[in-house]
């Protein structure tokens, strides 16, 4: 029977019991004594036999060591900087040091060297400015001081004694040396330090430096912190940080007097004109934010909000109470867009709660969560507290209060801002245009709260954000048109165009797809269209913006359909019929988007260069077409989840343009046989499924499918 083998197992000679124990037993000393005498001496078997500290133990291993001819120099730094009395070793690293030898060379030099690397904090300051000293820096070989100080050189940070002794050898060797690699290296290293540590300054003044900011922005900090970051980014030498460090140490103060930071850098400029753009914006906020902020400290029960959390407890607070106090318990409520859009003072304050969902005090849920989830965290605080809002309108509100915080945070967080044009197409909605109590039932003074929309989100940004409004009438008698000349609504940031453009056959589509054209020609990077009607607050564009950034992006649409998104249908969520719709529209243009023909959508100029010379249908289905002809010529279709500005109502007729899917469902089959995007080369279930029944409400009726799954084997 054959023994069995046990498989030994070496541990490197640095991990050996007798390099490990400071006070080895008599057997182990010999043995040590031997492998300072025969050992390979790589840096770590050095390291632990000089940590043996029994003096006659250490004194037989220096000994052995100071025997040795065949140490590297860098074991030769190593053992002098230990024990600078060895004589032959200090001898040795002299010689590697000076080759050519002569009255420059000295041992005293040569341990300062091997200090410098192992030990700086025993350097002798004194001898760093002496004529010895600066005579054996000038002769010293360059290459093998760059050789020994490898491990200085490339370190991080110097210690502070390290770099005062770097300096003064790189201080004495330009008295009598051109300029070495050596020289450059060390001047490098010695800067990677200064700024390192200036940095590190930055970095710990960084707090306190956006509080004090804060105290002049009602609390708003996002475009504080993104100054502090391009200014701290901005600082490449030790003199440029040691500037950044001044000024930042005098923010506080010069925002307080209105005085600008002496910056010489752009980037750095404009994102202060960003702070103060912020704090002329918390000037014209409600004074009610403070107060709402500290309620929201804890709850009845004496528990404490998370600070990310605070902020949408505190805006909570805000919109309940402000529906309480304006509307009551009404059995009638108004509709989230006459409370938290047509009413400049509801509106007034959902941007009071966005801007502070940016960053209030350093803290913000957006930095954290996703929409997804603070959308679910609103409606299951709703729910625990109980409280009777008519309309759930606080709800509303404060979820189009964090799309809009979202928007303005990534749009904020933009390198750059874009030409922006955006295209509303118009028909017969003069009533709409006309302010509440103008004589207009329908009064919704829509596109002045869509410049106030719109003013809000480019006021982040005032010198380098800039929009159009392009609003196209299509009215035979240009109505619409009309009354939108008559509103007096402005905005520096902002320039609203007018057309009057009658098409017989266009019904939305034919202005919509005129306008992009115009402001495609205008030259504008980045352009959207939407609806007149308030359903799409024009406030949350910085999320189609940012989406539009990633790489391939065409186009965005504005779904309301995502589990980020809000408020345009009912809790059940849409019809069947309109759900067949969606579906089959998507099926038969090979598009994977939620919500093909939502009213507000944005794209690349780039993409609509390709893409709108092939766009003929000017009707309701004009943007399934043009989504559908963007992922043909090779462009991702995104979307982002936006909260409408809506409230479903059960058995409301609509009141905009009528639609009959049935017919816009047989245009969109047309644009896929025009477009060889033929069903016939892929699955459409749900098509067939229409095709079968005769229209979507004969589909959307029957009773779902059953399929039997095999068994497993």
């Amino acid at each position: 029977m054959t023994a069995p083998t046990h498989t030994r197992t070496f541990l490197p000679l640095a991990d050996s019991p007798l390099l490990t124990t400071p006070f080895p037993d008599a057997e182990y000393t010999d043995l040590a004594v031997r492998l300072a005498e025969h050992a390979a001496a790589d840096p770590a078997t050095l390291t632990c036999l000089l940590r043996i500290t029994e003096p006659g133990t250490a004194d037989r291993i220096a000994a052995a060591l100071d025997a040795r001819v065949d140490l590297s120099p860098g074991a030769l730094a190593l053992l002098v900087a230990h024990r600078p009395g060895l004589k032959k070793t200090t001898t040795r690293l002299k010689n590697c040091l000076f080759p050519r030898g002569g009255d420059a060379a000295c041992h005293r030099f040569a341990r300062t060297i091997a200090a410098l690397v192992h030990t700086p904090e025993t350097i002798e300051s004194p001898y760093l400015t002496s004529a010895r000293f600066i005579e054996s820096a000038g002769a010293a070989d360059s290459a093998v001081l760059h050789n020994l100080l490898s491990p200085l050189l490339t370190a991080p940070l110097l210690n502070g004694p390290a770099d005062a002794a770097l300096g003064a050898l790189l201080a004495a060797r330009r008295t009598a040396n051109p300029v070495t690699a050596f020289d450059l290296a060390g001047t490098a290293t010695r800067d990677r330090t200064r700024r390192r540590r200036t940095r590190a300054a930055l970095d710990a003044r960084r707090a306190q430096t956006i509080h004090e900011i804060a105290q002049h922005t009602g609390g708003l900090t996002l475009a504080a912190g993104l100054w502090f970051d391009v200014l701290q980014g901005a600082a490449d030498t030790p003199e440029q940080a040691g500037h950044a460090l001044a000024t930042a140490c005098a923010a506080g103060h010069l925002l307080a007097t209105g005085e600008g930071p002496d910056s010489p850098w752009p980037s750095v400029r404009a994102r202060w004109r960003q702070v103060i753009a912020a704090a002329h914006g918390a000037e014209a906020h409600p004074s009610v934010w403070d107060q709402a902020w500290e309620s929201a400290g804890s709850t009845p029960d004496g528990s404490v909000w998370d600070p990310s959390q605070r902020g949408l407890v505190a805006g909570y607070i805000l919109l309940a109470d402000h529906v309480l106090a304006h509307y009551g318990r009404t059995d009638t409520p108004p509709t989230p867009t006459q409370c938290w859009a047509t009413d400049p003072a509801g509106r007034a304050l959902l941007h009071t709660v966005a801007d502070h969902l940016t960053g209030h005090l350093g803290h913000s849920p957006l930095d954290h969560f996703e929409d997804a989830l603070l959308l679910t965290f609103i409606r299951q605080f709703a729910k625990n507290r109980r409280d009777r809002i008519p309309g759930a309108l606080h709800i509303h509100g404060l979820i189009a209060a964090l799309k809009a915080a979202r928007s303005k945070s990534l749009f904020l967080t933009r390198s750059s801002a874009a030409s922006v044009g955006i295209v509303v197409p118009l028909r017969s909605e003069a009533n709409r245009i006309a302010a509440p109590g103008s004589g207009s039932e329908d009064g919704q003074d829509a596109l002045a709260v869509k410049i106030a929309q719109l003013g809000w989100l480019l006021e982040a940004r005032p010198d380098d954000a800039r929009a159009e409004l392009l609003l196209v009438d299509e009215s035979p008698d240009g109505s619409s048109a009309e009354a939108a000349r008559q509103v007096r609504a402005v905005h520096p940031q902002i320039r609203v165009s007018i057309a009057t453009r009658c098409e017989e056959s266009s019904a939305k589509g034919g202005a919509a797809l005129w306008g992009l054209a115009q402001l495609h020609g205008a030259g504008h990077t980045l352009i959207a269209y939407t609806d007149l009607d308030l359903t799409y607050p024009l406030d949350q564009l910085g999320l189609h913006l940012a989406a539009l950034d990633r790489p391939g992006v065409g186009a965005v649409v504005g779904s309301r359909r995502r589990a980020d998104s809000h408020g345009y249908y009912p809790p059940a969520g849409p019809s069947a019929a309109n759900r067949l719709y969606q579906q089959a529209a998507c099926e038969l243009l090979g598009l994977d988007v939620t919500d093909p023909q939502a009213g507000f959508k944005a794209f690349t100029a780039a993409a609509l260069h390709l893409a709108l010379p092939k766009v003929t249908d000017h009707g309701l289905s004009f943007d399934t077409e043009l989504l559908a002809v963007l992922a043909t010529t090779g462009h991702i279709v995104a979307e982002v989840g936006i909260a409408a500005l809506h409230r479903h109502v059960d058995q409301v007729l609509h009141t905009g343009t009528p639609r009959d899917y049935d017919a816009m469902l047989r245009v969109v089959h047309e644009q896929a046989l025009r477009h060889d995007l033929a069903p016939g080369n892929r699955e459409t279930p749900v098509w067939d499924k229409i095709q079968a029944a005769g229209s979507l409400a004969a589909a959307s009726s029957q009773a779902p499918s059953v399929t039997d799954l095999p068994t497993p084997r």
